[in-house]
């Protein structure tokens, strides 16, 4: 049934698409809004997700408990579908995203004083890690997976001598040259600057967890939204885990620094620690 996906997503996209024209004369402060995100270059159709019956707006900040909490999310909007296929179980779809709404719903949740804006970020050393660990390691350089493309189609930009083909991976040193070169670039929001991906011009967030302290910050919306303790046990199940070794195991004093200075903004702004424990560089 995958050829009717097209058409479903057309469908949902209606009350977007019939909106703006409408808001263009009677809020045009919303059309601004969404063109200033646009015009930014912050993939907001990705990185936005709303929930408008319960006054919340979430942006998902990739490798920081993204799929933990869009799945938390869509429990608590019941957006529930079955599975065509017999060997999975049960599942929900994602929350809403911008082009699930009108665009005065979205500028509502954006701006309104009632509103819940939030988001999750986590340590940028164990950022780097997960992500490396998750879409690069051991992965053949060749091109058809969304994220080896972005790679290759500016690794001769960053450093020629940095692996392609299929017989080659990349390791995490070369991995770390590579989101050190694109961290700031907004090229792929796996490897964009967290400080960046919140900074959305227009969205001012009221609450910003971290992974670290994730029940205890999560535990916040939980009471937002006033969910079920049902909600609340599986919300508190990690899923989607990178394998990995402790992420400190990976770095040199070098790399460390490499991976600080192009994420400083994110050590500074979400009070991250610079050092890692001497240990590490062992």
């Amino acid at each position: 049934m995958r050829f009717l996906r097209p058409v479903e997503i057309a469908i949902k996209q209606i009350p977007w698409i019939a909106s703006r024209p409408i808001a263009g004369i009677r809020n045009p402060s919303a059309v601004g809004f969404y063109a200033n995100l646009m015009a930014n270059g912050y993939e907001a159709d990705s990185l936005l997700n709303v929930l408008p019956r319960h006054k919340l707006i979430y942006i998902g900040v990739p490798k920081a408990a993204s799929t933990r909490i869009r799945r938390t999310l869509a429990r608590i909007d019941g957006r529930f579908m079955r599975s065509l296929k017999p060997s999975r179980r049960s599942m929900y779809r994602g929350p809403y995203g911008p082009r699930n709404i009108t665009i005065d719903t979205l500028f509502r949740l954006a701006t309104g004083p009632d509103m819940l804006r939030f988001s999750f970020v986590r340590n940028p050393y164990a950022r780097v890690v997960s992500c490396w660990a998750d879409k690069f390691a051991d992965k053949p350089l060749i091109r058809g997976d969304v994220l080896i493309d972005s790679y290759l189609t500016i690794r001769d930009e960053i450093d020629a001598d940095l692996p392609a083909g299929a017989d080659r991976t990349l390791s995490f040193p070369e991995f770390a040259i590579f989101a050190a070169a694109t961290a700031k670039a907004r090229h792929n929001i796996h490897l964009q600057a967290q400080d960046d991906i919140l900074s959305m011009p227009g969205i001012k967030l009221n609450l910003i967890g971290k992974v670290e302290t994730f029940d205890a910050d999560f535990a916040r919306v939980l009471d937002y939204v006033d969910a079920s303790d049902a909600i609340r046990r599986e919300s508190a199940v990690a899923i989607n885990e990178s394998h990995h070794a402790d992420w400190p195991d990976y770095y040199t004093r070098d790399l460390a620094d490499r991976i600080y200075r192009a994420y400083e903004c994110d050590f500074d702004r979400f009070g991250y620690a610079h050092a890692i424990a001497p240990p590490a560089f062992a």
